[in-house]
C-alpha cells in the first residue's frame, strides 16, 4: 500500500475541525451580517476571538486607538476579512505540521488568503449575476480551503510530504503533485477531495478542493472551480515573481476578458507583501 493508502486504514480523527468548522460556516454563511452580528458570532470562538483582537491592534492594522472589543475589531478589519480569518483560524487549529520541515506556513496561509482575495474579486466582476454577494462569498471561502489536503498531508504524513518539497528544491521542474504522488501515493487535490466529502462540506466546495487545477473541469460547480483555479493561478505567479499571468480564456465564458484578469493580478501583487505580514501576526 502507499503512505496514503495505509493512513486511510486506521481510524481517522477529525473532530475538532469537524465540530468547528461546520458550525462557524454555517453562522457566516449569512450575506447580510452586520459587524455586531458578526462579532456575535466570533464570541463563541474564544481563541479566533483573541486572535482577530490582536491583528486588530498589530502594527499590520495600525488604528490610530486601541481596538478593546471583537465588534470593533470586525469594524477594523471589514466583514470579508474576518470571515476568511476565522476559517482560517478554525483550520489551523485542527493540524500539527511542525513535523514536517518542507511546509512554510507563511507561505501556505498567504497563499490560502490571497486565492480567496482573487477569487471574490473575481466573482464581484461578473456581469449580470443575481447572486453577487452569495457566489463572492462561496468563492472566498473556497479559496480559504482550496489547498487543505497539503495540510492534512502535512499532519498525517510529515516525512513523506517533507520528501516532496525537497524534491521540488532539487529538481525545480517538477511539480507538487509530481513529487506528492510519487512521496505519499496520492497529491494534495485528491486529498482535498476526500476530505471535503469525510467533512461533508458543501458540494461546490468539495469540487473545488478537489479540481481547481484541472482546467477542463466542467461539472458541478463549474464556475466556482473555475474562479478559485485562475485566482491559485494567480497567486502561483505572483511567488514566482512574474510581472504578468497568462490569460485564461476559459473565464471569458463567464464575460471576464484578459484586462479584467490583469487589473485583479495587479491588485493582489499590491496586496502580497501585506497579505504575508498579515499571516505573520496570525501565525
Amino acid at each position: 500500500m502507499t503512505p496514503f493508502q495505509q493512513k486511510l486504514s486506521e481510524p481517522i480523527h477529525l473532530p475538532s475541525l469537524a465540530k468547528n468548522i461546520h458550525v462557524l460556516m454555517q453562522a457566516l454563511s449569512e450575506e447580510s451580517l452586520t459587524y455586531k452580528q458578526l462579532a456575535e458570532v466570533i464570541k463563541h470562538y474564544p481563541v479566533i476571538t483573541t486572535r482577530i483582537i490582536f491583528l486588530a491592534n498589530s502594527p499590520w492594522s495600525a488604528p490610530i486607538a486601541p481596538i478593546n472589543s471583537i465588534e470593533q475589531a470586525c469594524s477594523r478589519l471589514g466583514i470579508s476579512m474576518v470571515k476568511s480569518i476565522s476559517i482560517a483560524l478554525s483550520i489551523a487549529s485542527s493540524f500539527d505540521t511542525g513535523k514536517c520541515k518542507g511546509f512554510c506556513m507563511v507561505r501556505y496561509w498567504t497563499t490560502s488568503m490571497l486565492v480567496a482575495e482573487g477569487a471574490g474579486l473575481l466573482a464581484a466582476k461578473l456581469p449580470n449575476n443575481p447572486n453577487h454577494n452569495e457566489l463572492e462569498l462561496t468563492a472566498q471561502t473556497s479559496g480559504v480551503l482550496h489547498n487543505l489536503g497539503l495540510l492534512w498531508l502535512a499532519n498525517s504524513l510529515p516525512l513523506e510530504t517533507s520528501h516532496a518539497f525537497e524534491q521540488i528544491i532539487n529538481d525545480p521542474l517538477l511539480t507538487l503533485s509530481e513529487t506528492l504522488k510519487q512521496s505519499t501515493g496520492v497529491d494534495y487535490c485528491e486529498v482535498g477531495g476526500w476530505l471535503g466529502k469525510e467533512l461533508q462540506l458543501p458540494n461546490a466546495l468539495i469540487s473545488v478542493m478537489q479540481h481547481h487545477h484541472n482546467a477542463d473541469y466542467q461539472k458541478d460547480s463549474w464556475e466556482i472551480v473555475l474562479l478559485a483555479g485562475c485566482a491559485a493561478e494567480m497567486v502561483s505567479a505572483l511567488h514566482q515573481q512574474l510581472d504578468e499571468v497568462p490569460c485564461n480564456h476559459r473565464l471569458e465564458s463567464l464575460g471576464l476578458d484578459c484586462s479584467e484578469q490583469n487589473k485583479i493580478y495587479q491588485r493582489l501583487g499590491k496586496d502580497f507583501d501585506k497579505t504575508c505580514q498579515l499571516v505573520e501576526t496570525l501565525f
